[in-house]
């Protein structure tokens, strides 16, 4: 709910601070921070997916002119392996060992084999020419449900049927009971492709020593203390032996949380030879290093009763993780199960899912981590159960919605939505994107020779790192000093979301102040605690930690209050963004407070929410296709979200917005793509991985129907990844209605023109 206050900016749609600094290309990211003296680091990679090393000479690149040192796995005996910090609910896993550098076999194109580090970026690329590398090359394998076969090329020698993790939920036999009591049962196999974030900015990282012996690490990440802890662990050091510091962060989506191999190798070598070290990736290392994300292929099925409402749910497949177990990789395709349930209610799911290893680098959360997933399967399955059943979809989503008097209500596999009107959110986005008047907009094309569809998709997460959220805590400082303002220190800083923004309208809302507002984020050696930004949560994490924080504050400052207004404590009441003396018209604030008495005031709180929360929506999206060419328009898109209260209206609709142009980019776009032969990138350039644009976006309509959550102090239910959430299923089930309105067969994602061609001209064969 938007709060409106005649003192506070708290709900307004307030511009992004520092958007003209950005814009003008004058913001300070890794890449950009001087040391004097530093050196720069180059990644020799391996250029096969599976093999034996056979041989690795890097003497010539030790003589090389300029190089300062050349390391190989050899030189890291004493680091540890990354540590795993997610494994899947009943899953036993046995984690593969993953260290920065390759050692005896190379399992993926790209994995690092050598660093080389020298006074200039080119001298450390030239003496990279000169290690000589030789490995005895084997078969890989790519594809998770081929890694399942008996036949199948094996990833790691002591994994024999290249499992990673086995995970069962539900009951099964409650499950199959419901099926075979079923008036319909519909199955179908859906998959997802695997995407990569392709932040425009690369990662970069620059190691410099400081005289205490300490290492501060430059590096763009959503997570600083993740990566201070993940890189310590790794170098076998203390944490509070690297401080991490990120200035500006172009862009992480989930892909920057958490330290990676190229984090630690600027560290150890920054420490062994103590200068600063630097590395940045290229383009063509983003794509081959960065995790990856998405990928499975399930088969599933929804068994409904003879009035077509849902009995049970249930899915089988397989998903890839990567080669090794890194950190997260076995995160985004089993966190989110419990989400499954969407919003309707599903008495019965069942889940079945196989984690393979493949030759790939490993897969990691990436917008949505796990709930744009969960939300495809079920509102593609319920969108193919509608044709099959030939019955309204939007008929048969309503007649299995939750409703508010439903509220809280538990799903099967253990989330509880504690507040939400799914049907007015669906109401209004049928209203708004007249869907009633969609059969004459689809003659109008017609006439033109085009086809044109419409899809549906009813979303909703869990929020603030999900319901286990509900115990992940948040850091928060305020400090009020007469000189120098109001400052602010949090835990989970800005990849561009506008939190500073949106920090400072949250401080005027807590305690009244309108200017001097400092924002500090991103250094660990200045925050000492903090998760960082992800799983949309940081408005109601952060949120409520700084609602902590300035109830500390008032009551620090209470009896300064009263001894200024010459009047007892229990006469004073903090109201209206200031200290007033109850039944009168005297007041201070609390500016003028540390002004009037020179007092300074601090308080923190690294506090959980109450609660996880589940922001929710209904989105639109309606399609025109050229049959001719397969081509495909946008012609509109349209939102209904419930994201609880609103801090920005800007800065949401932003989020909605690139939200909904990444959910659309996998949808229509974007695909990884391996040779199975060699286990080679196929889609490692922009020239081969085709993003959106924006020409492929229409004018996005974002509309609100809040419902109040008590999880959090703020009330705010999160909005980072909601647009992404919807967007998948909503685009897909556009597409599919346009094909099904011309008698062609469904497609899989990416739906690229070649693709949609592909399907019409299967229906034209007889």
């Amino acid at each position: 709910m938007v709060q409106d206050s005649t003192y506070s900016n708290f709900g307004k749609p307030l511009p992004r601070d520092g958007d003209d600094r950005l814009v003008q290309g004058q913001g300070c990211y890794a890449g950009d921070m001087a040391a004097d003296g530093a050196l720069w680091m180059h990644v020799v990679r391996s250029d096969h997916a599976a093999g034996r090393i056979a041989g690795l000479d890097v003497d010539a690149a030790r003589e090389a002119p300029g190089v300062a040192a050349v390391l190989t796995g050899a030189d890291q005996g004493d680091l540890q392996a990354f540590a795993l910090r997610y494994v899947p609910k009943g899953s036993e896993v046995v984690p593969t060992p993953y260290l920065p550098m390759v050692q005896d076999h190379v399992k993926w194109v790209g994995e690092p084999v050598a660093v080389v580090i020298a006074e200039t970026r080119r001298a450390a690329m030239d003496a990279a020419e000169l290690v000589w590398l030789d490995v005895e090359e084997t078969e890989p394998v790519t594809d998770a449900r081929r890694a399942a076969d008996a036949d199948a090329p094996l990833v790691w020698s002591d994994r024999p049927d290249n499992t990673a993790f086995f995970q069962e939920l539900g009951d099964r036999m409650a499950y199959e009971a419901a099926q075979k009591a079923a008036s319909n049962v519909i199955t179908a196999r859906i998959d997802i492709s695997r995407v990569t974030a392709v932040t425009l900015e690369p990662r970069n990282a620059l190691a410099v020593p400081e005289s205490d012996g300490r290492t501060v690490l430059h590096t763009g990440t959503q997570a600083p203390h993740r990566v201070q802890a993940e890189a310590a662990h790794v170098l076998g050091i203390e944490p509070a032996d690297i401080i991490v510091r990120t200035e500006q962060t172009g862009g992480s989506f989930g892909m920057r949380n958490g330290a990676y191999p190229e984090d630690v190798l600027v560290l150890m070598a920054s420490r062994l030879l103590n200068r600063p070290v630097r590395w940045g990736a290229t383009r063509s290392e983003a794509f081959l290093c960065d995790a990856q994300s998405r990928e499975m292929s399930v088969d599933v099925t929804l068994a409904l009763d003879k009035d077509n409402r849902f009995l049970a749910l249930g899915i089988d497949g397989f998903a890839p993780i990567g080669a090794h177990h890194g950190p997260m990789a076995m995160h985004p395709m089993t966190s989110n199960l419990a989400g499954l349930a969407g919003v309707y209610r599903t008495p019965l799911i069942h889940t079945r899912l196989r984690g393979m290893h493949v030759n790939s680098m490993h897969m990691a959360p990436y917008r949505g981590a796990g709930r744009p997933e969960a939300i495809y399967l079920i509102e593609r399955i319920i969108d193919i159960a509608a044709r099959q059943l030939n019955i309204d979809p939007v008929e048969l989503r309503r007649r299995n919605m939750i409703t508010p008097d439903q509220m809280p209500h538990a799903t099967p596999l253990g989330y509880v939505y504690d507040s939400g009107d799914f049907p007015a959110a669906l109401d209004k986005a049928l209203e708004a994107s007249d869907w009633g008047s969609f059969d004459a907009r689809s003659e109008q094309s017609a006439s033109r020779g085009m086809l044109r569809g419409i899809g549906l998709a009813c979303a909703i997460e869990p929020a603030g790192g999900g319901p286990a959220g509900a115990q992940l805590p948040e850091f928060a400082r305020i400090t009020v000093d007469p000189q120098d303002g109001l400052t602010l220190d949090v835990g989970s800083g800005d990849a561009g979301q506008g939190h500073s923004t949106a920090f400072r309208q949250i401080a005027e809302r807590l305690l009244g102040w309108t200017d001097c507002v400092a924002v500090r984020t991103g250094d660990t050696g200045e925050i000492p605690n903090g998760l960082g930004t992800f799983g949309s949560r940081t408005m109601g994490a952060a949120g409520h930690a700084l609602a902590d924080s300035a109830r500390q504050i008032i009551a620090l400052a209470l009896p300064d209050a009263a001894e200024h207004l010459e009047v007892s404590v229990a006469d004073v009441a903090f109201e209206n963004g200031r200290f007033e003396v109850v039944g009168t018209d005297r007041a201070i604030n609390l500016h003028d407070l540390s002004s009037a008495t020179g007092n300074s005031y601090e308080a923190e709180a690294f506090v959980p929410t109450d609660a996880g929360t589940f922001p929710n929506g209904a989105h639109v999206c309606e399609v025109e296709i050229d049959p001719e060419t397969g081509t495909l328009t946008l012609e509109s898109y349209l939102v209904v979200d419930d994201v609880g209260t609103i801090i920005n209206p800007l800065l949401m609709e932003g989020q909605v917005h690139g939200g909904v142009a990444q959910g659309v980019g996998q949808a229509l776009h974007e695909r990884v793509v391996f040779d199975p032969d060699t286990g080679a990138m196929l889609s490692g350039s922009l020239m081969d991985y085709t993003m959106p644009r924006a020409a492929d976006l229409p004018m996005m309509t974002v509309l609100h129907s809040p419902t109040a959550t008590s999880a959090n102090a703020l009330g705010a239910k999160g909005v980072g990844e909601s647009g992404t959430v919807g967007a998948l299923p909503a685009t897909i089930n556009a597409v599919c209605d346009a094909l099904a309105r011309a008698g062609a067969g469904p497609i899989d994602m990416p739906a690229t023109p070649a693709r949609i061609w592909a399907a019409l001209r299967e229906r034209d064969t007889p």
